[in-house]
């Protein structure tokens, strides 16, 4: 489950990357909406929280 979450963030990281600099040289502008960015950036915040979440859980059982 960590491992996916690690890949859909780094996914969706990418992705807006790509969606940002198609923005700027004006590519892509039936899908590069600031819509689609923002839930990229969505997408990129939960994923990264619940993986630290499992992250320091798991810690703190390693300490146990």
């Amino acid at each position: 489950m960590k491992k996916a979450l690690k890949i859909i963030s780094t996914a969706s990281i990418i992705l807006f990357a790509v969606l940002w600099i198609a923005g700027k040289f004006d590519f892509l502008p039936e899908v590069n909406t600031l819509d689609n960015r923002n839930v990229l950036v969505l997408i990129y915040l939960f994923t990264s929280l619940k993986y630290y979440q499992m992250e320091l859980k798991d810690r703190d059982a390693s300490r146990v």
